[in-house]
């Protein structure tokens, strides 16, 4: 990431000065190959050569090493009730500071990613899915769950779609490595209709074929990307109730609550993750550990649907009504603007 960052800049410096790689490779005494593939990221260079640059392009060292090494993580699927397209209106109402975050509906993980914390406990009720994660914090897993994925997109078809999607149906789907059962969700998402999660009430994922020719699963960049992420920080990944995912939040923790939404009364909104439904009993309880969680000094966010039933729940706290739009609906005309809540407790 750093030798891509470093050769970004090179290449930068060059073409704003207008100096081409041979005059470059001329006036620093770098073969002109060689700074080819330092633009490219594929060189790890010395100090010795930094500094040829350096006098070359006529540039303080400082500014040839001013590179941004940060990375733009993005979810590996889509995910109804994801967060990218308002990612930047969430940030807008963090906390300023806090220590442990904690996310129990992480779902495809946008606000995850974007954030990228050092510490971080992640959760989600959907099992399947959280081996995603899992695969992501174990290179051996990891490897596998690549293999998989390419192996699924070689053999894709109508049928093969189909024969996928019935494999939750067999008594052994529990005992499959988690890496397949990865590599299946994964490529159940990017085949079907629209990117939609669904399960009927036994549990058995259900949505039609997305018909498609061919299927790319994943971007290797990305992967690669968040594998680096889980590798190098302390991510602790739970598959639970989202009781229990808080039950270790303290004073100054940050817990970021994303739950299947409140449903509209005038319109058809989509809830089923899984087979467990989250209904009103459900949003009650959340904000019961809501409140549990601010009386213990947590820092809260929570996000919903705008209507009168969560505006009464959270009454008190701080209520932010923003714009979002749908993009995950089986109905075309169910897709749009439509009005959610940020709600804290700071």
């Amino acid at each position: 990431m750093i030798q891509e960052a470093f050769g970004s800049k090179v290449k930068e410096i060059r073409k704003y000065l207008s100096i081409s790689q041979i005059t470059l490779s001329e006036h620093s005494g770098i073969e002109r190959a060689q700074i080819s593939k330092i633009e490219q990221g594929k060189i790890n260079v010395t100090l010795e050569t930094i500094c040829r640059l350096s006098k070359a392009l006529n540039v303080p060292l400082k500014d040839l090493l001013d590179i941004d090494t940060s990375v733009n993580l993005k979810p590996f699927v889509k995910w109804a009730g994801g967060k990218t397209q308002i990612i930047n209106k969430l940030k807008e109402y963090f906390p300023q500071s806090f220590n442990n975050y904690f996310e129990p509906f992480v779902g495809g993980g946008a606000l995850l990613f974007s954030v990228a914390p050092k510490k971080a406990i992640i959760n989600d009720s959907n099992h399947e899915l959280m081996c995603v994660y899992e695969c992501l914090q174990s290179d051996e897993l990891y490897m596998e769950l690549l293999k998989v994925l390419n192996d699924f997109e070689v053999k894709h078809s109508e049928e093969f779609y189909y024969e996928i999607r019935s494999m939750d149906k067999e008594k052994e789907f529990s005992n499959l490595p988690i890496y397949v059962r990865a590599a299946r969700m994964i490529y159940l998402n990017k085949a079907c209709f629209n990117g939609l999660y669904r399960v009927n009430s036994k549990g058995y994922f259900n949505v039609p074929s997305g018909k498609k020719d061919k299927v790319h699963t994943y971007d290797k960049q990305n992967m690669e990307e968040l594998r680096n992420y889980f590798r190098n920080n302390n991510i602790t990944i739970l598959c639970d109730d989202f009781k229990r995912a808080v039950k270790y939040a303290k004073t100054n923790d940050f817990v970021y609550f994303d739950p299947p939404y409140d449903t509209w009364d005038d319109k058809d909104s989509f809830t089923s993750y899984s087979k467990n439904v989250f209904g009103k009993k459900e949003q009650i309880e959340l904000c019961e550990t809501f409140k549990e969680l601010s009386r213990n000094g947590v820092k809260v966010m929570l996000s919903n649907h705008n209507t009168t039933f969560i505006n009464e729940l959270y009454e008190g706290f701080n209520i932010h009504v923003i714009e979002a739009k749908r993009i995950i609906n089986s109905k075309a005309d169910g897709r749009g603007n439509v009005q959610e809540v940020i709600i804290t407790n700071y």
